[in-house]
């Protein structure tokens, strides 16, 4: 992982989470989404070819769904809704893109079968208990919110079963936690401290699922490049 990178994301994760008791406030998009400009930095300047535009743009979608949900216009949740409907699906073709490329990079960073089937359980469970939960109160959000937690658990799941990283694996679960916890705000009764719960949940989804992809494909140029020299 890289360490100044790491550094500057916490500390702009850090100064936003601070402002949250005072939002909201003009330019609040400004500082919420700078630490993902930072991971969308990070990924660009590592990766290349089709992994740099892939990740590139699932946090790019994400980007343009921490705006939207940031501003104060009439259909900004939806918005925000279908942005991150489409970082899941982009983040799903890259663990697609990931698995290829693991093949020849086995390792302790890899989720041995066991624990996926259980991890796997206990996504599918979970995104069954959130849709009783959530679609009753959800009325003309309903069929959107039945598409998001379907996405989302596919991000889950091809995260576990294509990725297979611990990283990503971690990032996955992170990000299902941070978009209960606001479904649960936004459609329920919201959680003590639940903003907070929310995005630091959010960020440390982005960096893990980010740092887990720049991992997994660099492991495979390294490994190739190892091929050539031998």
């Amino acid at each position: 992982m890289n360490v100044r990178t790491t550094i500057v994301f916490s500390s702009l994760a850090l100064i936003y989470l601070a402002t949250l008791p005072l939002t909201p406030y003009v330019a609040q998009f400004l500082p919420k989404a700078l630490p993902i400009v930072v991971l969308a930095v990070f990924a660009y300047t590592k990766l290349s070819a089709m992994p740099r535009y892939m990740v590139l743009a699932a946090l790019l979608f994400s980007l343009a769904g921490d705006v939207s949900l940031a501003l104060p216009f009439a259909d900004s949740f939806i918005t925000g809704l279908a942005c991150f409907f489409v970082a899941h699906l982009t983040y799903a073709m890259c663990f697609a893109l990931l698995h290829r490329r693991l093949q020849e990079t086995p390792g302790d960073h890899i989720i041995s079968r066991k624990p996926k089937w259980f991890i796997s359980i206990i996504m599918v469970s979970f995104a069954v208990m959130m849709a009783v939960h959530i679609l009753p109160a959800s009325k003309a959000l309903f069929y959107p919110v039945v598409a998001y937690i379907s996405v989302i658990t596919l991000m889950g799941l091809t995260a576990v079963w294509l990725a297979q990283t611990k990283l990503i694996v971690t990032g996955a679960l992170f990000f299902v936690i941070s978009d209960a916890i606001l479904a649960q705000s936004v459609f329920k009764t919201p959680l003590p401290l639940s903003t907070i719960w929310v995005m630091t949940t959010y960020y440390g989804a982005q960096y893990c699922l980010t740092m887990g992809l720049v991992d997994g494909f660099l492991r495979k140029e390294n490994r190739q490049e190892e091929i050539g020299q031998t």
